[in-house]
């Protein structure tokens, strides 16, 4: 919410207010009037006000429901439901209660003015919502770089297989290479209308969808070739006191070199609980891994991963980030299905007006299944990444829009089986453009 709507919107509120000021005026000067509220409702009535003004629009809807369904002329009630209503971004129902003390006979004529007045702002306010829900966001991205082992290709050029020591072919080695990458994005967001109830306070209810394309092409190593087409939709949850939450189901068709290699299919939810400076994030995933050639069907099966992650917001220039995860990967085969727990930790720098430094590093311990065919011995693998990088986005001039990014890995793979040891360095340079 900008500044100005929500000065708009105090403003719409605070004509009501206004108005029930004037139904308490009256009802004071006449007590046999059927806008006083009765002594033995008051208390009732002031719990209700108190609840709104505590943030819980509904408990405050429903005990002015309560009162009103006691004394269904009880216009101050009405009006104070109308201020609830508006305030949860339920349009239609504020204006239906505020109608209805309208066409009521015995509303004074002040307070007829001051409910027209709010009636006129308050269409003008759910015309312009109408007229927003929609957003999108578009972006372009182009880059390249230089991969030291575009393969993975295994650190030592001998291989022990059972005992006896292999020298490899020099093309299974690491091979080094630089490549060029481009990208698109876009995403679509309709907000829609009125708030869910869930919880105390109102919640805003986003549906939102992606879709990307990406290319990596290497220079001399075009079997190394990668796209990927992603596209996600899904609901998204934010309350208006501390926590968010989102359920998407994503789509990722990936090529390699000049074949397609596989299709993951994805159900992504996460729930983010806000206190303070300190956010906590969990979130799981299932996912199926269906892959399109023969040689590569054994690695075909589903995905149950579940995560944490905390943020820690030292300052408005400066966050932490840790995380934790595990998941089971299941396969046709054995030696297919395999155990992945992760850590990592991170931060996050705002060094200077539109850049930003950061920092990451990275742990995964892999445990396959099994034996490894050919070497007859269980796989495991503990990987160590590190990786720093900047970015600056431009705020004016001719590159105005534009946003630069500049990042580093090193990646460290080790394992009990010699032939899936390997390290690699990447470093890539990208300019983006978003509209």
């Amino acid at each position: 919410m900008t500044t100005t709507t929500f000065w708009r919107q105090s403003g719409v509120a605070g004509i009501l207010v206004a108005a029930t000021m004037a139904v308490n005026a009256q009802s004071q000067t006449n007590q046999a009037s059927d806008i006083a509220v009765p002594a033995e409702l008051e208390s009732q009535y002031q719990a209700a006000l108190d609840a709104r003004a505590n943030g819980d629009l509904y408990g405050s809807i429903d005990q002015l429901n309560s009162l009103l369904t006691q004394n269904p002329n009880l216009h101050r009630a009405r009006l104070e439901m109308a201020v609830a209503y508006y305030r949860a971004s339920m349009y239609e129902e504020a204006t239906a209660q505020a109608r209805q003390v309208l066409s009521n006979p015995n509303t004074p004529e002040e307070v007829r003015e001051t409910i027209e007045l709010f009636l006129e702002q308050l269409e003008s306010i759910r015309i312009a919502s109408q007229d927003n829900r929609h957003s999108w966001t578009t972006s372009v991205s182009m880059g390249g770089g230089y991969d030291d082992n575009v393969n993975a290709g295994p650190a030592s050029e001998s291989v022990d297989v059972n005992g006896l020591s292999y020298v490899l072919d020099p093309e299974d080695g690491e091979q080094s290479d630089a490549f060029a990458s481009i990208s698109g994005r876009v995403n679509h967001s309709y907000r829609m209308p009125g708030t869910a109830n869930i919880g105390s306070r109102p919640v805003q209810m986003l549906w939102q969808s992606s879709g990307s394309i990406y290319r990596k092409e290497y220079q001399d190593e075009h079997a190394f070739a990668v796209d990927v087409v992603s596209v996600s939709t899904g609901l998204a949850l934010i309350s208006r006191t501390n926590w968010r939450a989102k359920i998407d189901v994503k789509a990722d068709y990936v090529r390699l070199g000049d074949d397609a290699l596989a299709l993951y299919t994805s159900l992504n939810p996460s729930y983010t609980w806000v206190s303070g400076k300190n956010e906590y994030t969990l979130q799981g995933q299932w996912m199926y891994r269906e892959y399109m050639k023969e040689e590569d069907a054994d690695r075909e099966g589903e995905r149950f991963l579940l995560g944490f992650d905390y943020t820690r917001n030292i300052n408005r220039d400066l966050a932490l980030k840790f995380g934790l995860s595990a998941y089971e990967q299941e396969g046709r085969v054995e030696h297919e299905q395999f155990d992945v727990q992760s850590t990592y930790v991170s931060g996050v720098w705002t060094a200077w007006n539109g850049g930003a430094v950061y920092a990451r590093i990275s742990y995964r311990e892999t445990d396959y299944e099994g034996l490894e065919p050919v070497f007859n011995d269980g796989r495991e693998e503990d990987e160590t990444r590190y990786v720093v990088g900047a970015s600056h986005n431009f705020r004016s001039g001719a590159m105005q829009g534009w946003g630069l990014g500049l990042r580093a890995s090193y990646s460290d793979n080790e394992s009990n089986i010699g032939i899936f040891e390997y390290e690699r360095n990447l470093v890539s340079l990208d300019l983006t453009k978003r509209f």
